[in-house]
């Protein structure tokens, strides 16, 4: 998720005119998640008012206007939807590396955003819409993403963001010789780049991806139940990336 808040809105709301105006269908996927949240009355209480219960004080939690651009679950459905087939485009510094996080940001925190994803019937629905999702991903048509436009990741700035010349990749082959976008994001590194510190000592603790910790802890029990906020369920807003 961008650590500028503008940015996100920027990019809900260029999310949001494009699906107003093209007016696509549901696919089969959304359409069964809307079927659920009209004919289950639970399911319906909780996706409304995770969307009612967003706060309306806080400069954070309001977008450039000064209204929530989310009012509505029909919205939600709609947004998610256009998601489906789109890949992430490279931006340089305000990537939207999880767009259905992005579009859910404020309702998925609120007290009925949480209960509506201790929802097995909630929980479900959204583990079929990854799964379409990421058929997309693993398919042919995801890689119009990979080109060397602005937004395009074989532009010099993304190759040079994420180090290209350290990967297996094709130079002189479409697309850099990778069949999806799920194929170009599991790429392989190359013999010698990256070596893993200390392979046979378990006490080095090497990072799974390129990510930044969080939080380290020491002498953690087997079994604790965290506060919300050490769990990362409480949002807080980002900081500001000036």
């Amino acid at each position: 998720m961008p650590f500028n808040l503008e940015s996100l809105n920027t990019w809900l709301s260029e999310l949001t005119q494009e699906v107003e105006e093209k007016k696509e269908p549901l696919l089969p996927v959304m359409e069964k998640f809307k079927h659920l949240i009209e004919h289950d009355p639970e399911v319906y209480m909780l996706i409304t008012q995770m969307i009612t219960q967003v706060p309306n004080k806080g400069k954070y939690r309001k977008d450039p206007i000064g209204g929530h651009q989310i009012r509505n679950y029909d919205q939600i459905l709609y947004l998610i939807n256009a998601i489906l087939t789109k890949a992430p485009e490279f931006n340089e510094t305000d990537l939207v590396g999880c767009p259905i996080n992005a579009i859910l940001d404020w309702s998925m925190g609120t007290p009925a955003g949480f209960a509506a994803f201790l929802n097995s019937k909630v929980n479900a629905m959204f583990e079929e819409i990854l799964n379409v999702w990421c058929e997309f991903l693993s398919s042919k048509k995801s890689l119009y993403v990979l080109n060397d436009t602005d937004k395009g990741w074989m532009c010099k700035k993304a190759r040079k963001k994420i180090k290209i010349e350290q990967y297996i990749h094709s130079v002189d082959d479409l697309c850099w010789g990778f069949t999806s976008w799920n194929d170009f994001f599991t790429r392989k590194f190359k013999d010698g780049e990256r070596p893993v510190a200390e392979p046979n000592n378990d006490k080095v603790i090497v990072s799974a991806c390129e990510s930044t910790p969080y939080k380290i802890s020491t002498n953690v029990q087997r079994f604790r139940t965290p506060d919300l906020l050490d769990s990362g369920l409480i949002p807080c807003h980002r900081p500001s990336a000036n």
